[in-house]
């Protein structure tokens, strides 16, 4: 017999040893024959640099979300490396959350798009619904802490959405309509222009209707954006607005004995919550000379929200979300290649009210960093950089004020190997502070959380050759601070019994991602990532425990036929091992079954026109989006769609 210590070292150690297997097969299979591509605008801030940084980073094109099927930004993040998603709604995109590197919850995940944070300042799951994939070029995941270069939030990783700009002398755009399972409709419509003299402009909309799957889940939801952009000779400046009004009935939780009888029917049968989002952007850049840029953006966010509980009055609120990002991009020239240098100031101000439940609190984040790409040989670069911020949170309802800073630092290596090959490691900080919601609920004398901090080491290699490519890292996570809701303390104390949010003295993260693709023939491809994930807390009331809801294990892969230039299969499978349910912190609980998912989509395109047709859960698995434990409730679920279907066809031009 071995000891739980032992189990899990060995498990860790067995998922690394996977991992450099997988990097040693895959080349002997196929000879490298192109450089290595490695530096994206989420690893730099920039699109100016062409080094590598010591990180693992997964870019996902226009095309292969198109050859997937997707149509919501949630079915692209969950068949990726090293990304665990859950959804309380059943939507795809309202209550969706994504969970890196073992780190649930809200917050320790920064999404963006195209730099703009969607996150919030709440426990409000970041707004996925205001990312239609009909805009986006491509999407860029960062795997691990960012603390240097993005701050708050970006604790396990950031995702951050690219969308598409005009071209200069063409002008582009399509026409799209669905149909699909459970009244499914939507509808998009897009256009794309660039003149010779620099300017341009982009316009897009899209209506999308949907009972969904279970009852009093309705949903109905309009996303409009306009982009208008000018380029001269040492610069550029946009301007960029949107307008999105989402409709959504809540169905509520099940408990399973419930599900089992009828997994489409609703608890709460009146209850909803409906947002009107309005966003603004303006932004440019500006030459500094032969080798610096100035960039910078400022965005607003106004969110309008009108919710019912089934009782009461509907209850309103607002949250209003203000960045603004300037930063100075250059480089410097040296005898081993060019040193790129990021200096830039973040700052982040948030208001978030809702006079019915007493909330009227206001956060502002400043923040000042650097980051540094250093080339020590043609091979070997360094990358090393620092922040600085501070946090002034002000509660209205109960004038209390509250002041924190903390320092975040990175320190990696990156080594070229051949053409092909790469091997990195770094050190990085990580950080994010308390939100409203969590400070709205604390154990007495505790009037503000303090900021959760992490530190983590990684060390990864990739390779790409012609006809294959595969990255891995291995990585370790200690946090300090961490804060999480915790139901026993508050319940031993007595005090409201529902609970509070605290902070733990510590908690661990460590596992494995690994992420490849293979060229078999110029009919089929592979596409495949594993991720091991021990998550455990290490102090609390239950240390040595794992991190509820989050899968030791996970994979995914995918097979893509084209049998004809104009005919596309695609098949995809999901894997997600055993976890004990959400709120189970003392792992005294039945686990939830592992769970294999299946989605096949064939697309037909002919001379611009495209047709689609899509299934969904293959197999018709029953399945939540959540599962979790309470006390009091016992088991209970959020059931997710059994097999489905969709058929589009999409006009490009």
């Amino acid at each position: 017999m071995f000891s739980k210590s032992t189990t899990q070292s060995r498990a860790f150690l067995l998922g690394g040893l996977s991992a450099a297997i997988v990097s040693i097969i895959a080349p002997t299979t196929f000879a490298a024959e192109k450089k290595l591509e490695t530096v994206y605008v989420s690893a730099t801030r920039s699109e100016t640099a062409q080094m590598p940084v010591a990180t693992q980073i997964k870019v996902i094109t226009e095309e292969e979300i198109r050859v997937s099927g997707a149509k919501l930004l949630s079915e692209v993040l969950r068949t990726q490396a090293g990304i665990q998603l859950t959804d309380s709604d059943g939507s795809g995109a309202r209550n969706v959350t994504a969970s890196m590197r073992g780190l649930s919850g809200t917050n320790n995940v920064l999404v963006l798009v195209d730099g703009r944070k969607l996150n919030n300042p709440s426990l409000a799951a970041p707004a996925l619904n205001t990312v239609s994939l009909k805009d986006v070029e491509r999407i860029e995941i960062v795997q691990g802490s960012a603390g240097v270069l993005y701050g708050d939030q970006a604790v396990g990783g950031v995702i951050n959405v690219i969308t598409r700009r005009a071209v200069a002398g063409e002008i582009n755009g399509s026409a799209s309509a669905t149909s699909g399972t459970d009244n499914l409709e939507d509808y998009t419509a897009s256009v794309r222009q660039g003149f010779e003299n620099g300017l341009s402009y982009s316009v897009s909309a899209q209506k999308r209707n949907a009972d969904n799957y279970r009852d009093n889940n309705q949903s109905a939801y309009e996303n409009v954006l306009g982009n208008l952009r000018y380029d001269f000779a040492k610069g550029f400046v946009f301007a960029e607005a949107q307008n999105i009004d989402d409709e959504l009935n809540l169905a509520g939780y099940l408990l399973d004995s419930q599900a089992a009888v009828d997994p489409r029917q609703a608890r709460t049968l009146t209850d909803y919550a409906n947002q009107k989002t309005d966003l603004a952007r303006v932004g440019g850049g500006i030459g500094l000379g032969e080798h610096w840029e100035l960039l910078a953006e400022f965005a607003d966010r106004d969110e309008d929200t009108e919710s019912y509980y089934g009782y009461g009055s509907p209850t309103l609120g607002n949250m209003r979300v203000k960045n603004l990002t300037p930063r100075v991009v250059g480089t410097l020239p040296g005898s081993n290649g060019n040193t790129l240098v990021t200096i830039g100031y973040d700052q982040v101000d948030s208001e978030y009210t809702v006079p019915d439940w007493g909330t009227n609190i206001e956060q502002t984040i400043d923040a000042l960093y650097a980051q540094v790409v250093y080339p020590l040989t043609q091979q070997l670069s360094l990358t090393a950089g620092a922040r600085s911020s501070s946090v002034e949170d002000i509660n209205h309802a109960s004038k209390t004020r509250h002041d924190d800073d903390v320092t975040a630092s990175e320190l990696g290596l990156s080594y070229q190997l051949d053409n092909g090959w790469r091997v990195f490691g770094r050190y990085a900080d990580g950080f994010r502070f308390a939100n409203a919601d969590e400070n709205g609920l604390v154990l007495p004398g505790v009037e503000f959380l303090e900021v959760q901090t992490s530190r983590s080491g990684e060390l990864g290699t990739e390779w790409r050759g012609e006809r294959a490519a595969v990255q891995w890292s291995l990585y370790r996570m200690d946090l300090d601070n961490e804060l999480i809701y915790d139901a026993v303390i508050a319940n031993t104390n007595s005090w409201n019994g529902h609970g509070a949010n605290v902070n733990l003295d510590s908690s661990r993260r460590q596992g494995v991602a690994i992420d490849g693709q293979l060229t078999l023939s110029d009919e089929v491809s592979l596409r495949a990532n594993y991720t091991y994930t021990d998550a455990e807390l290490t102090s609390g009331s239950f240390p040595g425990n794992k991190v509820p809801y989050v899968a030791e294990n996970r994979a995914n892969i995918a097979v893509v036929f084209t049998p004809v230039e104009q005919l596309i299969v695609y098949l995809d499978s999901s894997y997600t091992g055993a976890r004990y349910r959400s709120g189970d912190d003392a792992n005294a609980w039945a686990k939830v079954d592992p769970l294999v998912l299946f989605n096949l989509n064939v697309t037909w395109e002919y001379q611009g026109v495209e047709v689609t047709g899509r299934i969904k859960n293959l197999t018709n698995e029953r399945y939540a989006g959540l599962q979790g434990v309470s006390p009091t409730a016992g088991y209970y679920q959020y059931p997710q769609p059994e097999r489905n279907y969709e058929a589009s066809i999409t006009y490009r031009f």
